[in-house]
């Protein structure tokens, strides 16, 4: 590489560092006999920016937050920080501050990196393809 190309590669490579995510389509699932394809958002730990994203089918947009991977359904969703979502989608409203979510006033918690969260849009949530029970916050 020349000594242009590598000044621009690695300028590339600090504007993407700087804007705090990365995006790419990397799952594809089957559910009752439709494809659909994720679309992930991988926020660095140290963001502080006020940052939102638009989910226009269920399971479109995928968040990592703490290694855990977050799927959510129709709806609209914002970052407060690092680790803070607010969610509201037709029917559901989410808010998921460090590994802990609660879905319509029921909590749910206790997930481990690797873990792959699933909300729908009836507010049930499913932890690697498993309903997840949870408790009412008094």
């Amino acid at each position: 590489m020349t000594k242009k190309q590598i000044t621009l590669a690695v300028m590339l490579a600090i504007t993407l560092v700087c804007t705090g995510c990365t995006v790419s389509t990397v799952r594809v699932r089957q559910d009752d006999g439709t494809y659909r394809t994720t679309r992930e958002l991988t926020w660095l730990n140290w963001c502080s920016a006020h940052r939102s994203f638009t989910c226009t089918e269920d399971d479109m947009v995928a968040t990592t937050v703490l290694d855990v991977k977050y799927s959510w359904p129709k709806g609209e969703g914002s970052f407060t920080g690092c680790e803070t979502i607010e969610f509201r989608g037709n029917g559901v409203r989410c808010t998921l501050r460090g590994r802990e979510l609660t879905v319509n006033g029921i909590v749910y918690e206790g997930f481990e990196p690797g873990d792959h969260v699933r909300i729908t849009s009836d507010g049930r949530v499913f932890v690697n393809d498993a309903e997840q029970l949870a408790k009412e916050r008094d």
